[in-house]
């Protein structure tokens, strides 16, 4: 089947594999939820290849946080449908 996020973006999959979408971004939006409790750690830096000295921006976070509440509301509302 053939959907479509809020944001544009569309995924082409079976039921099976929506409920692992819905599972996979609950994690990453605990894991963005995590980075945005730990932000203010003078110690935490971002990641990325391993040369980064900066943290991920606030808007970054804030960004991803409500893609991922979205995302999980859109999977939310197919699974309901079925």
């Amino acid at each position: 089947m053939l959907f479509r996020f809020s944001d544009g973006e569309t995924v082409e999959l079976t039921p099976e594999m929506l409920s692992e979408l819905l599972k996979q971004n609950e994690s990453y939006l605990q894991n963005y939820l995590d980075l945005a409790d730990e932000i203010d750690d003078p110690s935490y830096v971002a990641r990325g290849n391993g040369f980064c000295e900066t943290k991920y921006s606030e808007d970054f976070i804030e960004s991803q946080i409500s893609k991922y509440r979205q995302r999980i509301k859109d999977i939310r509302e197919w699974l309901n449908k079925d």
